[in-house]
């Protein structure tokens, strides 16, 4: 196989493209070929390579390459070497565009732009009656359903192609994303021309897929459900009851590219809390926040909590988590629970790092969540100071 650059970018596969920079890939049998034309003031995101040593070979252009805490200046024709779990990251200090190639081994997903999956199959018993004859991921906060702020969040960090896992009495979930041709007519006619405009953004948000869990089996027996939609490749994880406010999974995405390993975002709770959650062993600090994760544990006592650290119902997982899964092992209720399949994946040696997320979580199964939620957002709209003043006239606490 013969390439010089402009024939690697011709017949290469383009696989990256922003204002940043662009990829083409040439995949071979167990190496890609790939080159990068890096913008001037621009820089790589930044990544490791666990399992393999990565070569770059600079074409054109002047920049500097990170290799571990050591940087090099880099010109055309210098070669370097990155060894095994080096982080490195390549900047452009010319005014021109840098050119070089990478070849490294190829490695799950490469190229592949990451889906999102949302289970929403729950029953809501926290939140009946309300939820008797209606969707917990229905349920109106502020202006919207939470389901639609959980999947403009995922549309927010570049994801529109999402499978929702649903269940029995979860019709209302597709409807609302479908169109509605009678409601669409009736409000033209009523001139209401900017609800129709909404209503038709709602229909065209993004391409959902829905797939049924017919046995509500636990969470991982949800995710379980996407295996064949996600295929060989990292997938995010959005719980479709949960609200992250500023959006989480976009910054999940920039430390996932960056490491190139499964994610887990975490909070702090109260001691009294941990058996409700998922909990977290944090390992060697990455920085910014950013944590090796040592051990995960599902809604342990307070005595056998590893921390305070909750998993928030946002997570970036390998295509391995199918395989624990699919093993069908049972553990807390008596369910296959999404927190052991990831135990399991940290003791079988996969990278998994745990993000401690700054912004709000609101769980909308949560009563008292759902009403913070509701409060926090119409103070962001335009009945801000409507809402202060009326809270302020009801003398809370007196």
């Amino acid at each position: 196989m013969h390439f010089n650059a402009e024939e690697l970018e011709k017949k290469g596969k383009l696989v990256k493209k922003d204002d940043r920079y662009e990829v083409y890939d040439v995949e071979m049998s167990n190496l890609v070929l790939s080159l990068t034309k890096l913008f001037p003031g621009k820089a790589t995101s930044g990544h490791y390579h666990e399992e393999s040593e990565e070569v770059y070979h600079f074409l054109s252009g002047r920049g500097r390459i990170k290799l571990g805490d050591k940087e090099y200046e880099a010109k055309a024709g210098d070669i370097f070497t990155v060894p095994k779990d080096t982080f490195h990251q390549v900047i452009n200090t010319g005014e021109e565009v840098l050119k070089f190639i990478a070849v490294f081994e190829k490695y799950e997903g490469r190229g592949a732009k990451l889906k999102a999956i949302i289970p929403a199959a729950g029953h809501g018993t926290r939140f009946l009656p309300i939820t008797k004859a209606q969707p917990k991921e229905m349920l109106p906060v502020f202006d919207k359903p939470v389901i639609q702020y959980v999947v403009e969040e995922a549309l927010e960090a570049g994801i529109d192609n999402i499978l929702i896992i649903t269940g029995r009495g979860k019709r209302a979930i597709e409807d609302h994303f479908d169109r509605s041709p009678e409601l669409e007519q009736f409000l033209e006619k009523a001139g209401k021309h900017e609800m129709l405009k909404e209503i038709r953004r709602i229909s065209e948000l993004a391409n959902i897929t829905y797939i049924r869990q017919k046995e509500a089996l636990g969470l991982g027996h949800a995710v379980l459900q996407a295996r064949e939609f996600v295929g060989n490749a990292y997938f995010a994880v959005l719980l479709g009851d949960v609200i992250t406010s500023p959006p989480c999974i976009g910054e999940m995405l920039e430390i996932h590219r960056r490491f190139r390993a499964s994610v887990i975002a975490l909070q702090q709770v109260r001691r009294e809390e941990v058996s409700k959650y998922g909990i977290a062993e944090l390992g060697e600090a990455l920085g910014n926040g950013v944590y090796e994760l040592k051990d995960v544990v599902e809604k342990p006592s307070q005595e056998e909590a590893p921390s305070t650290l909750a998993i928030t119902g946002r997570y970036i997982l390998s295509s391995r988590i199918f395989e624990p899964l699919a093993r069908g092992e049972r553990g807390y209720g008596g369910e296959i629970q999404l927190t052991d399949a990831i135990r399991r994946l940290i003791q079988e040696g996969e990278r998994v790092v745990g993000y401690i997320y700054p912004g709000r979580v609101f769980d909308i199964g949560n009563k008292l969540d759902w009403i913070k939620s509701t409060v926090l957002l119409s103070l962001e709209s335009e009945f801000r100071q409507e809402i202060v003043d009326f809270l302020g006239d009801l003398e809370l606490g007196r």
